[in-house]
């Protein structure tokens, strides 16, 4: 099969590669689209932690059952499905607890485990998949792993309905947190970001305020009163220190970006006691996040179209990783097909 093979940080071309072996409970995926994601960016330039080399990466997909299970199968050959990429060692107390992204040895398929989706096939265990309803069997479902970020970002935060929030940080996930909040009922949405191309964006999907980041965001972003909750994506001093500025005494701040390198994240302590915050770290998504993913991409509360960007063909992965990472102002979710003609 044609794959993506990423032999070293910024080392990588589309080959033949074999299809993985697999056991009884195993299905093989023939991928129709494929996100690349700020994960997969991180892996391919040697920047992330955990990555394994050689791999295929990719872990944001829609696919349809090319070989069922051999052991008491659950899909048929033909269904649409995405996966959930997040394996837990299926022992301790996480895993019990169905919080597989607390799991010590957790495993994402495509970042810490070879065989990701930038490719014709993918082999997976039948308990990752989950079906795809009807509306979703095209493009769009490729946003159900990311929406999924959102969704359990959103769980974790406890919103409620009428609350003011802001979301640091108008990437994919950013845009998608405040699309997920507006739709459980947040009464003001206004969304912080350096690039001034999103603004439109912004504007489209029906937020309530850009705020365009400048040298001074905590006072920029304190021009816009109190926020019950401020979501941020970036995890900068200057980000932490400005949702800090503008929570209000009792709000919440959650943070989302992933750590990388080993200096420490930084955050005013004088402020968060004085004012009673209470942080929340959302890490990755559970299995349940996908249902309440795929609940409001089917119900058109996610605006899919406006999401993705581009679709570039597999064999023209370099143009798509190339065209992502230098017009940031111009993309927010990049998808991969297979196929020649997209």
């Amino acid at each position: 099969m044609h794959a993506l093979l990423l032999e070293a940080p910024n080392r990588f071309s589309v080959t033949e590669r074999p299809l993985p072996e697999r056991g009884d409970r195993d299905v093989v995926l023939r991928i129709h689209r494929a996100g690349i994601c700020a994960t997969d960016i991180t892996t391919i330039k040697g920047e992330s932690p955990v990555a394994i080399y050689p791999m295929t990466p990719g872990h944001e997909l829609i696919a349809t059952v090319e070989e069922p299970a051999a052991a008491a199968p659950a899909f048929a050959k033909g269904d649409w499905v995405t996966i959930y990429p997040t394996q837990g060692c299926g022992h301790c107390n996480a895993c019990a607890r169905k919080e597989d992204n607390h799991c010590a040895t957790f495993r994402v398929q495509g970042v810490h485990r070879d065989g990701g989706c930038f490719a014709e096939f993918m082999v997976v265990p039948e308990d990752r998949l989950l079906a795809v309803p009807a509306t979703l069997r095209n493009d769009a479902g490729a946003l159900i792993e990311p929406t999924a970020v959102a969704t359990h970002a959103i769980r974790r935060s406890a919103l409620k309905s009428g609350q003011r929030i802001a979301v640091i940080g108008a990437g994919s996930i950013g845009l998608l947190i405040a699309q997920a909040a507006k739709a459980a009922g947040a009464g003001y949405v206004a969304v912080v970001d350096r690039l001034p191309e999103r603004a439109e964006t912004c504007r489209a999907l029906g937020f309530d305020q850009f705020v365009l980041s400048d040298g001074n965001l905590a006072r920029t972003l304190a021009q816009y009163g109190e926020f019950d909750i401020v979501f941020d994506n970036v995890g900068a001093p200057a980000t932490l220190a400005a949702a800090v500025d503008g929570l209000r005494t009792r709000g919440t701040l959650v943070m989302l970006a992933f750590p990388h390198g080993s200096d420490p994240v930084t955050l005013p302590y004088p402020k968060v006691y004085r004012k009673e915050l209470d942080v929340i770290v959302s890490r990755n998504y559970a299995r349940e996040d996908f249902t309440a993913s795929i609940a409001l991409l089917e119900g058109g509360k996610i605006d899919a179209a406006r999401m993705i960007t581009a679709t570039y063909p597999l064999t023209k992965f370099a143009d798509a990783f190339s065209d992502l990472r230098n017009n940031p102002a111009r993309h927010l979710k990049i998808l991969i097909s297979p196929k020649e003609q997209v």
